[in-house]
């Protein structure tokens, strides 16, 4: 695997825990000060935000990425200096008209969801989605000379200041009710958005050492990736608020009360989605840092390092995703119990059986983003939103079909995950039409040590009796010593090549922004 990819995915792995830990611990005091009502509709304002967000400018930094990388291929640095300023033009433009929808309707959408408090925070979105979008292009611009530190500290960055400011404000403007609560904590995170974007400014500008010669019009070539880039990224977030409408009437056709039809839907896509996402931070961020250097080694026509560093950011992705997810499925019930208490023992096992059925979902999913992350690498944005809307009609029809079935109930959403999951990494396959060399050994290997940690773990849990914390923390030490051990080949690979790639000095001034 090339330097840059190896470093980057660390470094976005690294960003990517820290920012989930902190939006974990952002929710729970949050809970606190607004109470349920108040997280209720945060959480509705936020499902919106993001779905605008990635509709007005999910595209920007893949894009980005990927011209700038072949850009820096050729030496054409006229090329990047137009792209990063029509990236930010179009980004403020569609981040304008997205929010000043959201402002102008604003009362009718809080009106639909049954909760007028989220008026407010819905006006600030005229500012929020702009910013959001300008991040999106200056991270694009960094991630598109593959050094991916800029981007994981913005995120930080972003998070700390919602952590701090969003629950101070929230706390502080709560006191005049439900809406200014909800408003605080989104101005908080706004406040957040523009302290990532000044940092990001100052780091370009610092690093950024483009010649002043005459720019080319780049306008048609950046719509042109990053509409079909954004629609197809705002096709998930879709499905899932489809879900959030027909779900619990589906799962009552199954005759489940309509408070038991809620709770099972926020038991897959609170808790127990939740927590698989954790394993997609390996994945994302292996697909993020892969892109722009597989596009740069292919604009050089090197071919052949391009499919070795693929070959090897899979072998690297399989080795690590694997254990997680199945390490996931062997303390998820004490891992349930421990974090949310009040969970009876039908819904404990329902948490329990959803993960286990998750987890191959998880791993069609991070195998998906990959082989998507290698389609867009060679321009092929148009076929990605296809992929993504046929995967998608598949979900919606898998979940209206199977829910109402009473046998089913609500693994059909599990199933839908699948299918779409499965049809995107199968479509996307077919059309990448790459030498992806992997050794059998090096799939089966994982994949073995794997499922023997996981019964080991099980027996252990089966012969000793322990609290929930200690059966976490025994087991989570006994699996990662026993897979080391079972895998040790592969691991003195991966920990040599990581090794090597970080001691050695790249020659290439334009190697890194």
């Amino acid at each position: 695997m090339s330097k840059s990819i190896g470093r980057g995915t660390i470094v976005l792995i690294i960003s990517g825990l820290i920012c989930k830990l902190l939006g974990a611990f952002f929710r729970l005091p949050l809970t606190s000060i607004l109470g349920i009502e108040g997280i209720g509709v945060f959480q509705m304002v936020m499902s919106v935000y993001s779905f605008m967000l990635i509709l007005t400018s999910g595209g920007v930094a893949t894009a980005l990425s990927k011209f700038i990388s072949q850009a820096r291929a050729r030496g054409d640095y006229a090329k990047i200096k137009s792209l990063i300023r029509v990236a930010i033009f179009y980004s403020i433009l569609f981040g304008v008209l997205g929010g000043g929808v959201l402002f102008v309707l604003a009362k009718p959408i809080a009106t639909l969801q049954g909760s007028i408090s989220a008026c407010l925070s819905y006006r600030l979105m005229v500012f929020l989605i702009p910013l959001g979008g300008i991040i999106a292009s200056l991270r694009g611009v960094f991630q598109g000379y593959e050094n991916m530190t800029p981007t994981a500290v913005s995120q930080i960055l972003e998070q700390v200041f919602k952590f701090a400011l969003g629950l101070g404000l929230s706390f502080v403007l709560g006191k005049k009710g439900v809406e200014a609560g909800v408003f605080g904590a989104f101005l908080g995170v706004t406040i957040g958005e523009l302290a990532a974007i000044i940092f990001l400014s100052i780091s370009m500008k610092i690093k950024t050492k483009l010649p002043s010669v005459k720019e080319r019009c780049m306008q048609r070539v950046f719509l042109k990736a990053s509409i079909p880039l954004s629609f197809g990224s705002a096709v998930l977030p879709f499905v899932s608020a489809v879900d959030s409408f027909i779900v619990t009437s589906r799962l009552a056709v199954a005759g489940f009360a309509p408070q038991i039809a809620t709770a099972l839907f926020g038991l897959q896509t609170g808790v127990v989605g939740a927590i698989l996402n954790f394993p997609l931070i390996i994945s994302t961020s292996i697909s993020v840092a892969m892109l722009p250097t597989v596009s740069f080694m292919e604009a050089q026509l090197s071919q052949h390092d391009s499919e070795q560093a693929i070959s090897k950011a899979l072998k690297i992705m399989w080795y690590v995703l694997l254990p997680i997810v199945f390490g996931l499925c062997c303390i998820c019930r004490p891992l349930y119990s421990l974090v949310y208490p009040s969970l009876d023992k039908a819904m404990l096992d329902y948490a329990v059986y959803l993960t286990y059925f998750g987890s191959a979902s998880v791993v069609i999913s991070a195998l998906m983003q990959f082989f998507v992350a290698l389609l867009q690498a060679k321009g092929k944005f148009g076929f990605c939103m296809a992929s993504y809307i046929i995967g998608g009609v598949l979900k919606i029809a898998c979940v209206y079909l199977l829910c109402a079935l009473p046998t089913i109930n609500i693994y059909g959403v599990v199933i839908g995950n699948i299918a779409l999951s499965a049809t995107v990494c199968i479509l996307a396959l077919i059309k990448n039409k790459r030498k992806i060399s992997v050794d059998f050994f090096d799939l089966a290997l994982p994949l073995l040590a794997s499922t023997a940690m996981t019964l080991s773990i099980v027996l252990f849990s089966r012969k000793i009796v322990l609290s929930n914390i200690m059966q976490i923390v025994c087991s989570v030490l006994m699996g990662c010593a026993l897979y080391a051990f079972l895998t040790y080949p592969i691991l003195s690979e991966v920990l040599g090549e990581v090794w090597h790639k970080f001691k050695a000095k790249s020659n290439n001034p334009n190697q890194t922004l």
